[in-house]
């Protein structure tokens, strides 16, 4: 009877130690330029424990002991990592491979304007069901960042909360455009610059959205970070 006991107890313990979850802290950086990678899905397998990097490119999640992290991130390759040994005891530090290709002799994400397009529309529905908008405010015209936006529905309207969301919306679809057009790969490739003075140099010479709109040919960018180079260097 004891021994039954304490085999029952024994297996207790092993569920509950099994069971109590940790918090697991990481940092993801780019392979190429060594700058944090926002947006990446972190996940155990089981999407109630799962988080997604910050611009920081840091991440927190519940897991345990023994758990597999998978990171996804459109342009990177996959990664998985086991949570076990002597990298539970401090942040995780994780470094994803992009999928680059050759372009004018320079190298570029794999992120392509489809793949920019796509997370566009993800944004543009996911702002409609938070404004709680019946009606589809935008359209297919590509007469900006992302797909066109049909103000005069939205304009009609007296309710300003939703003009302001909207404002906000669009100023946050022309830096995404930004960020797609004027992205580290690129400017790493070019300059040779990585880490913290690649940060440096993409914060202090980010071009315009209205800039990049004028000039859509891949040569024009090259130009336009050539001359900002030389400032660079010369400074």
């Amino acid at each position: 009877m004891y021994r039954l006991l304490l085999i029952i107890s024994v297996c207790l313990l092993s569920v509950t130690v099994r069971g109590q979850d940790t918090y697991f802290y990481g940092y993801v950086k780019d392979s190429i330029t060594e700058l944090p990678i926002q947006d990446v899905h972190v996940s155990t397998g089981n999407e109630d424990t799962s988080d997604y990097t910050n611009i920081h490119g840091l991440f927190v999640i519940k897991a345990h002991e023994g758990d597999t992290l998978t990171l996804l991130r459109v342009g990177y390759f996959s990664q998985k990592i086991a949570l076990k040994g002597t990298i539970l005891s401090d942040t995780l530090h994780i470094t994803m491979v992009p999928k680059t290709h050759e372009l004018e002799s320079v190298t570029v994400s794999s992120y392509s304007y489809e793949d920019y397009q796509a997370d566009s529309v993800d944004r543009i529905r996911y702002f409609e069901q938070a404004i709680g908008y019946a009606k589809p405010l935008f359209d297919n015209a590509n007469t900006g960042a992302g797909i066109g936006i049909s103000l005069e529905r939205i304009f009609s309207h007296r309710q300003q909360n939703k003009k302001r969301a909207l404002r906000l919306f669009q100023e946050v679809e022309e830096e995404k455009y930004v960020d797609f057009r004027f992205n580290p790969i690129i400017v790493h490739s070019y300059t040779g610059l990585k880490g913290d003075s690649l940060q440096q140099f993409m914060n202090k010479y980010r071009p315009s959205y209205k800039w990049l709109r004028n000039h859509t040919r891949q040569v024009d960018l090259l130009y336009y970070i050539n001359g900002k180079l030389k400032k660079y260097f010369k400074r």
